[in-house]
């Protein structure tokens, strides 16, 4: 079986490698000594296995993961990484970390096989479940309706903002549909850019729509102002993703608190825009902040996955999903930050552009 140990700075170079680490990667003894593991990783490799390992060399600690990693001649295969540190009798400070690999892609392809198998039992348990996104699409339509009862006691102007916030929700509901299967279809043609001033007054005025006098807001668009850049992104894509960030921060804020969107403009260098995915370059960022009950570590690495949710039944585990993936088409990643009994803060990062 494959294993390395390697030193336990902050480089992890590789110090030894066995015969069999070579023969699973490809990598001559002279090519792995002194490098480090990350020599194997590659564009599909996973984000949240990466997280996994990197926390629990924080913490000094065993972690097991699964991660695709590539061979020095680009194949990939699916490595079964068990990483351990050894520890100084007296100090307990890790002296070294251990690392025991083994290639699971054939036992891969076979839980593939099954997993295919699973999701299309699941897709048939879920698709009624569908109907809480569609909800959450419909429901300021039924609070306007609510208040377009009483049209004879509103002020001409109050009628008009709320046929046109109506307008808008509707077709916020109309693209809902297509955008349920997205994941699916993968990316979609490039959308038309969309002014980053007008899009933050325009999600300001959305999410205000969402929220219950029970949630106060702030729309911080500070820095901002007076900007020329763009993004690419449909606007009813984006407050479809807002939406979903409000429907879960008002639920953990159990619909009363409050709610901060902080709009600022950003550079990412080549390291971090590694991390996460990202071409290195100029960004909008868009911060979501509640004050809510917060999430665990454990929770955070699941909670873009399809299916995953902490809601129990009333959850689809879809919302998130759908938001990473309309936010990856537009060349951006969505981050969470958040501790348990502190709130939680998502970030979308959008690549800008200088308006024609």
């Amino acid at each position: 079986m494959a294993h390395t140990i390697s030193e336990p700075d902050g480089a992890m170079n590789i110090v030894y490698a066995n015969k069999a680490f070579s023969d699973l990667t490809g990598y001559g003894q002279d090519e792995i000594i002194g490098r480090n593991c990350r020599m194997l990783q590659g564009p599909r490799t996973e984000p949240n296995m990466i997280a996994r390992i990197r926390a629990a060399i924080a913490r000094s600690e065993a972690t097991e993961v699964s991660l695709t990693n590539y061979r020095r001649d680009g194949s990939t295969f699916l490595n079964r990484l068990y990483l351990a540190p050894v520890l100084d009798e007296v100090t307990g400070r890790p002296i070294a970390f251990i690392g025991i690999q083994s290639d699971a892609s054939r036992l891969q392809r076979q839980m593939r096989f099954e997993q295919e198998h699973n999701n299309l039992a699941a897709l048939g348990r879920y698709t009624a479940r569908i109907n809480h996104e569609i909800r959450n699409a419909l429901q300021p339509i039924r609070l306007i309706g609510d208040v377009l009862k009483d049209w004879q006691h509103l002020r001409p102007e109050d009628i008009d903002k709320s046929l046109a916030t109506l307008r808008e929700n509707l077709d916020f509901a109309l693209d809902l549909t297509s955008d349920l299967i997205r994941m699916a279809r993968g990316p979609s043609v490039k959308p038309p850019t969309a002014a980053v001033a007008l899009l933050a007054a325009q999600a300001g005025h959305f999410v205000q729509g969402l929220l219950p006098n029970t949630v106060r807001l702030v729309n911080d668009v500070s820095t901002i102002e007076g900007t020329d850049l763009n993004v690419a992104i449909k606007p009813r894509h984006l407050l479809q993703v807002l939406s979903n960030f409000v429907a879960n921060a008002m639920d953990a804020m159990d619909r009363s608190g409050d709610l901060k969107m902080r709009w600022t403009l950003t550079t990412i260098p080549s390291a971090q825009a590694e991390a996460l995915q990202l071409a290195p370059g100029n960004y909008l960022r868009i911060d979501v902040e509640d004050n809510g009950r917060g999430m665990d570590e454990a929770t955070q690495l699941e909670i873009f996955e399809v299916f995953f949710t902490t809601k129990a039944d009333e959850g689809t585990g879809l919302g998130l999903a759908i938001s990473q993936s309309i936010v990856r088409d537009a060349g951006g990643v969505i981050t969470v930050q958040s501790r348990p009994g502190h709130g939680s803060t998502f970030s979308i990062h959008l690549p800008t552009s200088q308006a024609v």
